[in-house]
């Protein structure tokens, strides 16, 4: 539904109650690599360092009442929507500045463990394809709309062994992403496929042309020599908004009702999560604050 006026969105927050604050504070558990993205998931503090349990290679959706660390927005407001109404974000450490925080709603990861990491060949992925179904696992019809990114679950051993994610798009048809390189010994959170080297994507994999989304996920392939350790997860996501913040300390606070494009859903189901770009090496035990308000109509 939403809003068709200013008053009708001041009489919701005022009158009705209709709106609330969301909050998260992550605390890095290592260093994270200047030019690249991490997912602040797995790192500890509020809320709760998610661990992405799962059975290896088995798709896990996640929605908001996820047990790993849900940011909780008000639950299921259906027939009316909820949407942003502001964000922000600081970011707290010796170096690493200036730095984006992104907003995505993480729809489901598939784990990697153990010899799904270490050994080299194609890994297929046990998942049902996200349909049109009005649940909230397809709260983004047949997968419009959705990236893919593959993030370190545990610190990664050495190796840097070159990846590909095959994929379904939106229609069901078989699409293949760009292959990229990863690195070795990437820290706990490290987003695998970004970075500034050749055959780096940041921080989503590239969908192939004319496909404008992802239904389901088919395998990953590791060429080369692989990992020598480490854990993995292929994140399914729908990005939502960003936020730069150019110097530690510094608290930068956008606006989503008065600028354009302006109030971005929040899909009932939705599990916030925030992934973070550095431009230098953020230190270890850097503090990340990130708060939203939102309402529903």
């Amino acid at each position: 539904m939403g809003w068709t006026s200013q008053d009708n969105l001041i009489d919701d927050l005022t009158n009705n109650g209709q709106g609330d604050v969301a909050f998260c504070q992550k605390t890095l558990t290592a260093v994270q690599i200047a030019g690249t993205w991490c997912i602040l998931g797995p790192h500890g503090n509020t809320p709760p360092a998610s661990t992405y349990a799962g059975a290896s290679l088995t798709y896990v959706p996640t929605d908001d009442t996820w047990s790993e660390g849900v940011i909780w927005t008000g639950g299921d407001k259906d027939p009316e929507t909820k949407h942003f109404l502001s964000a922000g974000a600081s970011v707290v450490a010796a170096a690493g500045a200036p730095w984006y925080i992104m907003a995505i709603d993480l729809v489901g990861y598939v784990p990697l463990t153990g010899a799904d990491v270490s050994t080299t060949g194609t890994k297929t992925v046990t998942m049902t394809a996200i349909g049109a179904g009005a649940g909230t696992g397809d709260r983004y019809a047949n997968g419009e709309g959705l990236r893919l990114f593959v993030a370190a679950d545990t610190a990664m051993g050495a190796n840097a062994p070159t990846c590909i994610v095959n994929y379904l798009d939106t229609g069901g048809g078989a699409g293949a992403t760009t292959t990229f390189t990863s690195t070795a010994s990437l820290p706990l959170g490290a987003v695998l496929n970004s970075g500034a080297a050749a055959n780096k994507h940041n921080p989503f994999l590239p969908l192939a042309a004319g496909d404008t989304g992802v239904s389901d996920i088919v395998n990953l392939v590791w060429a080369g020599t692989a990992h020598a350790s480490g854990t993995v997860i292929i994140g399914l996501c729908k990005p939502l908004w960003v936020i730069p913040v150019p110097a530690t300390g510094l608290y930068t606070k956008v606006d989503f009702v008065n600028s354009l494009p302006s109030m971005r859903q929040i899909k009932d189901g939705a599990n916030i999560q925030y992934l973070m770009f550095q431009t230098g090496a953020t230190t270890s035990a850097g503090i990340i604050m990130v708060d939203f308000d939102y309402a529903w109509g």
